[in-house]
């Protein structure tokens, strides 16, 4: 677990600002929190009127309060009376148990005071970690370290109050023509790919992305590419792809002049290989890789620094 978070800390200190690294690092471990985290949650939490009478009766270990001690306090407050078996003080800090439907896993999460909630969504929905995700999305992240009453609304309002996703997400049109199933037996059968660009020329000298998908799992490959030539998407799809996964049966594609050259054509060939491609005018035969380079294309968007020169490191 720790190999895993120290490696999600190495690409963040790479790919995120000093500023949002800091807080990253901070609230990362809910386990190892630094002291600076734990004083200003402790400190907020003793300045919050909702929290402040909880965390008072429980720091004097007192047995729960009686309703007529909370019955003119705010609806907050009664709120986390009513919970007052799931509370607890961890170093300093009010938590709060929660254990799943089966009973079978339990964790903290830390009671967030209003004057910290902007924070928490901020990070985990417009930082890089949170990637700009849906409320569903958003809402299982924070809840695993995170917890205040009225959270799923203050995390549907954040969403949809977010102007990088307004600004990126379009109307949406449906596909008109219905289109026949393609069934696939196995993984890596069949795949699909596609070159998306050009993009502003990163500080890697990349211009395209190349995305692979396979057909049965819907597992998707992306490849930063400096050109979209046919020797360069073949290099990239025998090295990256074939070397990893093995040669698939049939590999499908738009009409695209570097998957119709020779070159392309004649490493389908070699490798035994089934070439198929869309009809003209027909992009919905491709619809699965293009629906995901529309996914792709506006997360990027949203996390790209203003030169976009770095895209290619978000991939």
């Amino acid at each position: 677990m720790h190999c895993q978070e120290d490696r999600v800390l190495k690409i963040a200190s790479i790919l995120l600002g000093k500023r949002v690294r800091n807080w990253y690092l901070r609230i990362l471990r809910t386990d190892q929190l630094s002291n600076e985290w734990k004083d200003s949650l402790q400190h907020a939490q003793q300045e919050d009127s909702d929290i402040k009478p909880i965390l008072e009766w429980m720091k004097a270990s007192a047995p729960k309060p009686m309703w007529s001690d909370v019955s003119a306090m705010s609806s907050t407050t009664k709120s986390y009376w009513a919970q007052w078996d799931s509370l607890l003080i961890q170093d300093g800090v009010l938590c709060r148990k929660w254990e799943n439907g089966r009973g079978d896993k339990c964790h903290l999460q830390m009671v967030v005071p209003k004057a910290k909630v902007p924070d928490v969504l901020q990070l985990y929905h417009s930082g890089c970690s949170g990637g700009h995700l849906g409320v569903k999305q958003t809402l299982l992240k924070i809840r695993e370290r995170f917890y205040w009453v009225h959270c799923r609304d203050d995390v549907e309002d954040w969403c949809r109050k977010c102007t990088s996703c307004a600004a990126i997400k379009g109307p949406q049109t449906r596909s008109r023509g219905a289109l026949k199933l393609y069934n696939v037996g196995a993984p890596w059968e069949r795949i699909a790919i596609d070159v998306a660009g050009p993009f502003p020329e990163s500080e890697s000298g990349n211009k395209y992305f190349m995305v692979v998908m396979d057909y049965f799992t819907k597992w998707p490959e992306v490849f930063a590419i400096q050109n979209q030539e046919a020797s360069t998407v073949a290099d990239k799809l025998v090295h990256e792809v074939f070397c990893r996964f093995g040669v698939p049966l049939e590999i499908h594609s738009d009409q695209g002049r570097n998957f119709e050259f020779q070159i392309f054509q004649e490493t389908c060939r070699v490798m035994g290989t089934h070439k198929t491609r869309t009809t003209s005018y027909h992009p919905q035969s491709d619809e699965m890789v293009e629906r995901f380079n529309q996914t792709l294309e506006r997360y990027l968007a949203k996390v790209v620094e203003k030169r976009q020169r770095d895209w290619d490191m978000h991939i």
